[in-house]
C-alpha cells in the first residue's frame, strides 16, 4: 500500500514548490491542506504542477458569523487529544492582543476552533495519513493540526531553523531533534570554545540569529517609498475578497487598514525619537549584570514555545524581583522589532520605571552584552544559545531546541526564579557539552535557507511580501521552480531521507 503524505501549502509556497520535485521521486498518494487568500486560491483550484489526490482549503472549513459553539464537543476534544484550546486561542495573534480590526467574542473564537477541529477529525478519519510535511507552525490552526498528527501517530516533517540563520532542520518538533533523547548519547572529541565559535561562524556565515532577523525584516518591511506606493496602489484597486472568509481578515476594510498603516508609520517615528532620547547607547558593562534581550512580538518562539510568558514587561518585573543584590538587569530592544513599528511608548516607560533596570538601544552590540554578562535570560530565543559560546549560562521560559545543554535551565515557575538565578550564576559552561550539541546539530542541518527562498518568492510574486492576496501564474511559477531546481530537488531528497529514517526506526521497535 502506498504511503499517504499530506502537504501544508501556505503563501510562502515552500512545501508546494518542494512537492513538485518530491512527486517525481517518491511514489505515494499526496494530499494538501491549503492556507492562502481567495485570489491565490484560484491557482490551487486549477494548477496541474503537483498531482494532489485531494485538496482542502482551511478557510472553507468555518463560517463567518457562526457564534454558537458546542461546548461539550470542545470539552471532549480537549480530553481526547490532551490539547489546551484556550492556550492556542489566546496566543493566536489574530484573535487577541495585537490587531484591532475585529474584536472576537469568546463564542466566536470557540466556534471557529470547533469547526476547524471537526474538519480535522473528519480529515484523519478519511485520509489516515502516514506523513505530514509542513512549514513551522505559527498560527493556531496549523499548530493544532500538528499536535493532532502526533496524537494519531502521523510522522511530522516540519521545516524549521534551530537558531541557525542560514540552515534548517526537518523534525517533528522545532524544540528537539528526532531520534535523540539525551545529548550524553552523542560521542565526539572535546574542543575549545574558540574552535566551537569558529564552527558556529562557518554555519552562520558570521550572521547571528538577531542579524538574520533584522536582515529578513528589512526585506519584508521595506522602507522603499516606491515599493510601498506600488503595494498601496494595488491594494487600493483590489477587491475585498477575504473579509468574511478568513478570520485573519475580519474587519480589515480598506479605509481602516490604510488609516491604521499611516498611524503606525507615524507612531514608529515617534517611538524611535523616544528611544533615541531615553535608551542607553553606551551602557556600562563593568559591574555585574544579567542580560535580558527582548523578543520580537508576534513570534512563534514566544506565542507557542513560551505561551505563559508573552508579557515581557511583566516578565522583566519578575526577573528584577528575583535578582541577587549586586546584580543589575540590562534589557535590550530587538533591532528587528522595527518591523513591528517598535513597542508602545507606554511599554518602554514601564520598563524604564523599574528600579535596577537599564534599557539599551537596539543599535548596541548584542555580542558585547553576551560576552560581559554573568547570566543571560530569554523567553526562548536564539541569544541564549549564542551566549553559550561565550561561556555564559542561561535561563529560558519556554521550550528551545538547545535546552538539552546542561548550562541552559528552563524556568517552569516564577516562584522558583530567585533560586534558579542563583544556581545558574554558579554554572560553568562545558565546552565538551557544547561540542556534543554541535555534533548533533551538524548531523541534522540541511543546507536550505528558508528565509532566502521565501524572500526571492515574494519579491517575484507578491510585492516583496507587502501584499499577499495576488494571482499566481502557473507558467511563471513553473519557471521559478526550474530556476530553483538545485535547492528544491535537494529539499525533496532531504524529506525522503527523513521518511526513510522514520521507517527504519519503526522497523526496530
Amino acid at each position: 500500500m502506498k504511503d499517504k503524505v499530506v502537504f501544508w501549502c501556505g503563501f510562502d509556497f515552500t512545501q508546494f514548490s518542494m512537492a513538485y520535485y518530491f512527486q517525481k521521486k517518491y511514489d505515494c498518494d499526496m494530499y494538501s491542506i491549503v492556507d492562502i487568500t481567495n485570489t491565490t486560491k484560484h491557482f490551487f483550484e486549477t494548477q496541474k504542477l503537483v498531482n494532489f489526490k485531494k485538496t482542502w482549503f482551511i478557510h472553507d472549513q468555518y463560517e463567518y458569523g457562526k457564534i454558537t459553539p458546542n461546548i461539550e464537543y470542545l470539552k471532549n476534544f480537549e480530553l481526547k487529544y490532551n490539547i489546551d484550546l484556550w492556550k492556542l486561542a489566546i496566543n493566536e495573534r489574530m484573535f487577541y492582543g495585537f490587531f484591532n480590526y475585529h474584536k472576537f467574542s469568546s463564542n466566536e473564537i470557540l466556534s471557529i476552533i470547533e469547526q476547524i477541529c471537526r474538519f480535522y477529525e473528519k480529515f484523519f478519519e478519511e485520509v489516515q495519513p502516514d506523513y505530514f510535511i509542513t512549514k513551522l507552525s505559527a498560527f493556531h490552526h496549523l499548530e493544532l493540526f500538528r499536535q493532532m498528527c502526533i496524537f494519531h501517530g502521523v510522522k511530522v516533517l516540519m521545516l524549521s531553523s534551530p537558531k541557525t540563520p542560514k540552515k534548517n532542520i526537518i523534525s517533528e518538533f522545532d524544540t528537539k531533534f528526532d531520534f535523540v533523547n539525551d545529548i550524553n548519547d552523542i560521542a565526539c572529541e572535546n574542543r575549545s570554545f574558540n574552535e566551537l565559535r569558529k564552527e558556529l561562524d562557518s554555519i552562520n556565515g558570521k550572521t547571528s540569529t538577531r542579524d538574520l532577523a533584522m536582515n529578513y525584516w528589512k526585506k519584508h518591511a521595506s522602507n522603499s517609498k516606491l515599493k510601498n506606493i506600488r503595494t498601496l496602489f494595488h491594494y487600493f484597486i483590489s477587491t475585498e475578497k477575504n473579509l468574511q472568509t478568513h478570520y485573519n481578515y475580519y474587519g480589515r476594510k480598506k479605509f481602516t487598514v490604510i488609516k491604521n498603516t499611516i498611524e503606525l508609520l507615524l507612531k514608529k517615528n515617534i517611538r524611535e525619537s523616544f528611544m533615541n532620547k531615553n535608551f542607553s547607547k553606551t551602557p556600562s558593562l563593568d559591574s555585574p549584570y544579567i542580560y535580558f534581550p527582548l523578543g520580537i512580538v508576534l513570534e512563534r518562539h514566544i506565542l507557542i514555545d513560551a505561551p505563559y510568558y508573552t508579557n515581557q514587561v511583566e516578565l522583566i518585573r519578575h526577573i528584577v524581583k528575583s535578582l541577587p543584590v549586586g546584580y543589575r538587569l540590562l534589557v535590550k530592544e530587538h533591532p528587528a522589532q522595527k518591523s513591528r513599528e517598535w513597542r508602545t511608548i507606554s511599554e518602554y516607560k514601564q520598563i524604564l520605571d523599574i528600579p535596577n533596570v537599564t534599557l539599551i538601544h537596539p543599535t548596541f552590540s548584542d555580542q558585547k552584552l553576551q560576552k560581559k554578562c554573568s547570566l543571560l535570560i530569554s523567553t526562548a530565543g536564539g541569544s541564549a544559545f549564542e551566549a553559550t559560546f561565550y561561556e555564559k549560562p542561561s535561563i529560558i521560559f519556554g521550550d528551545a531546541i538547545y535546552s538539552s545543554l546542561p548550562s541552559v535551565t528552563k524556568a517552569n515557575s516564577i516562584e522558583c526564579l530567585p533560586q534558579i538565578i542563583r544556581n545558574s550564576l554558579n554554572v560553568k559552561v562545558s565546552s565538551h557539552d557544547l561540542a556534543k550539541y554541535m555534533k548533533l546539530l551538524s548531523d541534522n542541518l540541511i543546507d536550505f535557507n528558508f528565509a532566502e527562498f521565501f524572500t526571492e518568492f515574494v519579491e517575484r510574486f507578491a510585492f516583496s511580501g507587502g501584499y499577499n492576496d495576488v494571482e499566481i501564474d502557473e507558467t511563471e511559477l513553473e519557471s521559478f521552480f526550474k530556476e530553483k531546481i538545485d535547492s528544491l530537488d535537494y529539499l525533496s531528497d532531504c524529506h525522503i531521507t527523513k521518511i526513510n529514517q522514520h521507517k527504519l526506526m519503526k522497523s526496530k521497535t
